[in-house]
């Protein structure tokens, strides 16, 4: 059973390279006869979209530790907020006005998540929350497959690899203690497009899978383990040129 759940990520891995070859090779496809140039321009709208939006990733994933601190003390997190970060992506496509097309797509996505880390000596004391949080940051890569719908709606699922800096800070007596961890991510999802007039208004939703969920951060030769708890689900709205 865990062989085949860490199988899972490298299956949308071979559907990425598989979907990205099956566009080289539609758009390495020669026309009969070359169109007309008003012909080409009219068919042709563009060669690429801009997304720029507003972008909510939420994070799952939970600490749940003991260290040795003149004595064990358990270390546990608490009360996560979500915060408001930015997506951009740069669509490839040659021809979007197609009914079907697909693109590769690249960019950049952020966010950050907190949370209260709670600490406590098990069965002797507790002490005040310390303010912690996770920041996120991402370069995804992948394809979409868009379907146009009446010329001004278009669907596209998705899916992408993505390298992921995770930077944990946590607020320590007026200082704060900070370390940063590298994951390698797969997500996919659905990405909704509607037309109004020279730009679209576009949303989204996803689910991210963090290969090996188990991220260690040390803060001050300090080992805080966490472990993600499933897929982080990821939403974005915004606008697309």
């Amino acid at each position: 059973m865990t062989a085949l759940h860490n199988t899972k990520p490298f299956l949308v891995l071979c559907l990425i390279i598989l979907l990205t070859a099956s566009g080289q090779v539609m758009g390495a496809e020669e026309p009969a006869e070359e169109p007309p140039e008003e012909a080409a321009e009219e068919s042709v709208k563009r060669t690429g979209t801009l997304v720029l939006a507003a972008d909510v990733f939420e994070l799952n994933l939970d600490f749940d530790t003991t260290i040795d601190i003149f004595g064990e003390t358990r270390f546990f997190s608490s009360r996560h907020n979500k915060y408001v970060g930015g997506r951009l992506i740069v669509h490839m496509a040659e021809d979007v006005n197609k009914t079907f097309f697909i693109a590769p797509f690249i960019g950049i996505v952020w966010g950050k998540s907190s949370f209260l880390m709670n600490w406590e000596e098990p069965g002797l004391l507790s002490f005040d929350p310390l303010e912690s949080s996770i920041s996120t940051f991402s370069w995804p890569i992948g394809v979409d497959l868009n379907f146009n719908l009446g010329g001004f709606l278009r669907i596209s699922p998705y899916a992408s690899a993505k390298m992921m800096f995770l930077r944990m800070s946590m607020d320590v007596s007026d200082e704060t203690y900070s370390d940063t961890a590298m994951k390698l991510g797969f997500d996919a999802g659905v990405k909704v497009s509607l037309g109004v007039g020279n730009f679209a208004i576009t949303g989204g939703a996803g689910l991210t899978h963090i290969l090996n969920g188990e991220i260690d951060f040390d803060l001050e030769d300090l080992k805080f383990e966490s472990q993600t708890s499933g897929s982080s689900p990821e939403y974005f709205l915004g606008v697309e040129f």
